[in-house]
């Protein structure tokens, strides 16, 4: 039951009921103990075009593949989660921003060369980045919000 209240069925990847309490957690511990975490927001680029063209086995196939890079690239200690159709976050301890930054680019360049070929077709994979850091005066809704803020701000770039 808990792994089923607590993963996404796709993707296999925690889901957003335990990314948000994870985040919580993080917001506690920066309050309490002054640790430093990011929360990074990736939404997937141009997936609704993907199941349009070429029907949704192909876009769930992209996630797959996304998840499944996002698991092979982060630590044990990381949490990475689907928190919704197209859209994962991560939450990153004990990173300074040159180190988000360094996350996000090798994310970035494995994604990039990661095109999947699905039903005799080659599908481009990519996704646009936003974060923040959680400060101990942050609210889990004020941090979504940044990040999301910042990930939609990098998506605007890549159109």
């Amino acid at each position: 039951m808990k792994q089923h209240a607590y993963h996404d069925v796709l993707t296999g990847l925690s889901n957003r009921r335990f990314f948000v309490e994870s985040l919580e957690n993080r917001v506690e511990r920066c309050r309490r103990y002054g640790d430093n975490s990011a929360l990074v927001f990736l939404d997937v680029d141009k997936l609704k075009a993907v199941n349009d063209e070429h029907g949704h086995a192909a876009g769930d196939a992209l996630l797959i593949r996304l998840a499944n890079i996002l698991k092979s690239h982060t630590r044990a200690t990381d949490v990475v989660a689907r928190i919704g159709g197209d859209e994962f976050g991560l939450l990153l301890d004990h990173l300074d921003g040159d180190e988000v930054v360094a996350k996000i680019d090798v994310l970035n360049a494995r994604l990039g060369s990661a095109n999947l070929v699905h039903a005799g077709i080659t599908l481009p994979l990519s996704a646009s980045f936003g974060y923040c850091f959680i400060g101990p005066q942050d609210t889990k809704d004020g941090l979504m919000s940044r990040a999301d803020a910042a990930m939609y701000n990098a998506k605007d770039e890549f159109r």
